[in-house]
């Protein structure tokens, strides 16, 4: 009799053990599967930020073509315009070439030199005037 309650408190004694690493290994396995989870969740955001940077860089890239071609027909259309009449304020002067700075510098719009001639006939062919 002894024996045999040796065998069976053994058996469930060991059956307990297993069921407690059973309880333990699923804990672990869950666990290592929701982080797993994490990280893949952030691969995935960390890929579709690259994807959002890609194309915040390509429009800004669109509106920087849009914005050099805009200030190159504002400063053809001033400059002609204060060639035609003649004359130029110190103000004008003053915007135009901050304009033609901006367009022109190379850290900035880095426009090409096609404005350079008309800006030279603003800055040295035109009577200057304060008003």
């Amino acid at each position: 009799m002894e024996l045999l309650l040796a065998v069976i408190g053994g058996g469930a004694g060991a059956a307990l053990v297993a069921g407690v690493f059973s309880i333990l290994q699923w804990r672990l396995n869950r666990k290592a599967q929701k982080e797993d989870n994490a990280a893949n969740r952030k691969v995935a955001d960390c890929a579709a930020r690259g994807a959002e940077i890609q194309e915040l860089t390509r429009m800004v890239g669109v509106l920087c073509v849009a914005d050099r071609t805009i200030l190159y027909d504002r400063i053809k259309h001033l400059a002609k315009s204060y060639i035609a009449r003649g004359y130029i304020t110190v103000e004008e002067q003053e915007d135009l070439n901050l304009m033609h700075s901006v367009y022109h510098d190379k850290d900035k719009l880095d426009g090409n030199g096609f404005l350079d001639n008309l800006m030279y006939a603003v800055n040295h062919q035109l009577e200057i005037r304060a008003k």
